[in-house]
């Protein structure tokens, strides 16, 4: 079989992070079985699509995204079988990137992995990711955005992430229909990763999965960031540590009951003509599906609950709570000096071909220590 290498491009807020971290946990388990996560952390497939990248996200370049793409390819190079390279960062690249891309792949036959979800489900989550990252838009001007393109820069955004067809088109147009994957997430159920497994030949039930908590923010959480981000002002690297870390993903997405964030009616209605006219686009293309087109068609709405303002209350209620969470975390805001040297050493490594080699070792001598111990286990 020819050796094969897997693109997950996202979409973003479907599964990809639990994908990854799957992936990641699992090399072990996935290398006896010809299946390589390459890179020497989690954190190499960013570094890889940042670089890719570098003109849109010039930003969020760091020492370990110089070069970090063509890292990534020595290392799947390397691999005699199949490997699999996801971050939801790839379906933003444009159509000279992909060529880069699949060029520096030319050695093997690569297939392009796309999941995706209903646009209902993708705004909320995309809203609380803008409020999370500092922002200060509310849902209903998201909503316009998304639906009249303006403000552009606002609608450009979301649509440059969430457009499936667009980037499908991009991704796929030097590519056969049939090494396109298009994974939809159910509704409900174990997630989006017994699909995925499917497709690159892995056995979901061989694989050891984290136990995940609930990332998400309920309406008057995210609401109260939203207000506290104008009120705000941090440089990136001090608020993505006290704010996204500690205040958005250790207290307020954990707070028990919250209230779930839903769409007006007529923005539902919507989101469904836009969602019909993406699946017969899909269907007309050809590539490969798994799961139900449909499920990225949003359920129609029982009433017009719309966006109800979160009452001054219960957002005292939150912040009150909020404070008796934070004030004790105060002393240990800053990042820590072992977190950079382990930057700085993780950089070293990965920019050292012989630390490199080495890693491949490692991993090619696990994967021959699991099958011998599997075969003797059956004899």
């Amino acid at each position: 079989m020819a050796r094969r290498v897997y693109l997950h491009i996202g979409l973003p807020k479907t599964g990809t992070t639990s994908v990854q971290d799957t992936l990641w946990d699992n090399r072990h388990v996935l290398a006896p079985s010809g299946v390589y996560f390459p890179g020497y952390i989690v954190e190499a497939h960013y570094h890889a699509a940042i670089d890719l990248q570098n003109e849109r996200y010039h930003e969020w370049l760091k020492p370990l995204s110089v070069r970090a793409w063509d890292r990534l390819v020595a290392d799947i190079r390397a691999w005699p079988d199949t490997s699999v390279v996801s971050c939801e960062l790839l379906a933003t690249a444009t159509s000279a990137e992909i060529e880069r891309a699949l060029s520096s792949l030319a050695f093997a036959e690569v297939h392009v992995i796309c999941t995706a979800r209903d646009l209902a489900r993708q705004i909320p989550s995309a809203w609380q990711e803008y409020i999370k990252t500092g922002h200060t838009i509310t849902l209903p001007e998201l909503l316009q955005a998304v639906r009249t393109g303006e403000p552009a820069e606002t609608s450009e955004l979301f649509w440059d992430y969430q457009d499936l067809p667009q980037i499908l088109r991009r991704w796929a147009a030097n590519l056969p229909p049939e090494r396109v994957h298009v994974v939809t997430v159910p509704q409900a159920g174990p997630g989006v990763w017994p699909r995925f497994a499917s497709v690159i030949g892995v056995d979901p039930d061989r694989i050891t999965r984290r136990l995940r908590y609930n990332t998400s923010m309920g309406a008057v959480e995210t609401e109260l960031l939203r207000r506290l981000n104008a009120a705000l002002d941090m440089e990136w690297h001090h608020y993505a540590a006290v704010v996204k870390d500690q205040l958005a993903r250790d207290i307020l997405a954990l707070r028990p009951d919250p209230h779930r964030i839903t769409l007006p009616a007529d923005d539902v209605l919507w989101l469904r003509k836009r969602a019909y006219q993406f699946v017969d686009e899909i269907r007309e293309a050809g590539y490969h599906v798994v799961g139900d087109l449909d499920e990225l068609v949003p359920e129609e709405p029982l009433h017009d609950n719309g966006f109800p303002a979160p009452a001054d209350a219960d957002m005292l209620d939150v912040a009150v709570s909020v404070l008796a969470r934070m004030l004790p975390r105060v002393p240990h805001q800053w990042p820590r000096q072992p977190r950079r040297l382990k930057e700085t050493l993780v950089e070293l490594s990965e920019r050292n071909p012989h630390a490199m080699t080495l890693r491949r070792l490692f991993w090619k001598g696990k994967a021959r220590a699991f099958s011998a111990r599997a075969r003797a286990r059956r004899s």
